[in-house]
């Protein structure tokens, strides 16, 4: 079926050239040819097993149009396949006219803008932007979202650890004894190992993760560990701003360690308010929507487990009270890279450089703060930034791309030398800071 073969080199990608499915010995061309059709598969076969569930809770207008969808879903997985050109998007949400604009310039500087040859960012948050099309173009189904059972299915598994989790947090917000770094380090670390809950990379199946709260059996793991550089920024006092942004990635596990570390930093008042930003639209499967956000929360409310009822009430008055607040801009579903943010989404950039400190959570992010780039992974990351600095920046990833910057010469071929593959499954973390900030006009 695939006619790849054809439009791809057998060689590992080039350093220095944007990541794409033309080089074969690559995630990115693992990911086109294998990963997104699969993802699509599994998204069609779910559809078509709650039809009857679906219709009854859209509608009966909507077993019709869930035909109409399958088709189209089908039609996308074959074209993807079959290498074609990226097609425009027809609806009419706002974000179109972008995608649809980036698609004709890759197509203008490359001669054609397809699944395999163009880069890898465009190809697959389009076709994750595609099935949300897919679904706004009908009239009963805009507002459904089509990996919620999974999202759910992930919260379910993740209870007993995030039992360990809240436990954790509870009792080291009552213990004086610790000091806040020591807490503060070993909170950014339980985030860090969050990230390996990503529904994209495990294609939608739910994985038992044990052994994320054993973090010093993982920390030979941890090719980079800035967290003293980031302790001293986020703790310091001279600061002009008590801002702390959180740019989500996962729900599930990890969204639950992103709002532990959020309520220490309130309740240690290491900052005076959490501006946690989530995605406008399903995405990447267990990406964090508003929906998913308060899905947590009330979930939360509803435990039968103590110190998980008493975090959701909790977290929940943060929010009313205006302490947290969470933030959807449709810039984060773009494809294009957060070097681009201060000319595409201007607002946008302006409100990060408030904080003091911006997290970023997970590999699509990182993807984009370092522009899709096959960089030297010795390569600083001030650099690989590319420009991108509105404030102080903490990078939180487990490395689930091959893309990575800022390690030590030699640490990426020594490990590469034993596994080829070591950047495509999360085995690998990093928490990284860059301090330089470009003050804007």
């Amino acid at each position: 079926m695939c006619e790849c073969r054809d439009s791809s080199m057998d060689v590992k990608t080039p350093r220095n050239v944007y990541l794409s499915g033309f080089y074969k010995r690559s995630f990115a061309f693992h990911t086109v040819k294998n990963r997104m059709p699969v993802i699509l598969t599994q998204l069609i076969d779910g559809l078509a097993r709650r039809k009857v569930e679906i219709s009854i809770e859209f509608g009966d207008r909507s077993a019709e149009e869930l035909k109409m969808v399958i088709g189209e879903l089908s039609k996308l997985k074959y074209e993807i396949q079959t290498n074609k050109p990226l097609r425009n998007l027809t609806s009419d949400a706002p974000d179109i006219q972008l995608y649809n604009e980036y698609i004709a310039k890759q197509a203008t500087e490359e001669g054609h803008a397809t699944y395999f040859n163009t880069i890898w960012l465009l190809t697959e948050c389009y076709m994750y932007r595609k099935i949300k099309e897919v679904f706004e173009l009908t009239s009963s189904l805009r507002d459904f979202d089509y990996f919620q059972s999974s999202k759910i299915e992930a919260y379910e598994k993740s209870l007993p650890l995030m039992t360990q989790m809240g436990q954790y947090l509870v009792d080291m917000l009552q213990d004086n004894s610790i000091s806040s770094r020591d807490v503060f380090l070993s909170l950014l670390e339980l985030n860090l190992w969050g990230n390996k809950c990503d529904l994209s990379i495990s294609l939608g199946k739910v994985a038992e993760h044990a052994k994320l709260f054993d973090t010093a059996s993982l920390e030979k793991f941890v090719l980079v560990n800035d967290s003293d550089k980031i302790w001293e920024a986020i703790s310091d006092k001279n600061a002009t701003s008590d801002i702390v942004d959180i740019v989500l990635d996962n729900s599930g596990y990890e969204v639950f360690t992103d709002l532990c570390l959020a309520d220490y930093l309130i309740s240690t008042k290491l900052a005076g308010k959490i501006r946690i930003y989530v995605k406008t639209i399903p995405w990447f499967i267990s990406d964090v929507t508003m929906s998913d956000f308060n899905y947590t929360i009330n979930q939360l409310k509803l435990s039968d487990i103590s110190q998980l009822k008493e975090l959701g009430h909790k977290w929940e008055g943060y929010v009313k009270n205006g302490t947290w607040s969470v933030i959807e801009n449709s810039f984060w579903t773009s494809p294009f890279e957060f070097k681009y943010m201060e000319s595409i989404s201007p607002d946008l950039y302006k409100q990060l450089a408030q904080a003091k400190v911006i997290f970023f959570k997970g590999d699509l992010n990182y993807r984009k703060l370092f522009g899709e780039i096959n960089w030297d992974p010795s390569a600083p990351v001030e650099l690989a930034l590319q420009g991108f600095h509105p404030s102080k920046l903490c990078i939180l990833r487990t490395i689930k791309a091959d893309i990575v910057v800022g390690l030590k010469e030699g640490v990426a071929e020594s490990i590469e030398a034993k596994n080829p593959e070591w950047m495509w499954h999360g085995d690998y973390g990093l928490i990284q800071f860059c301090n330089k900030v470009v003050q804007i006009n």
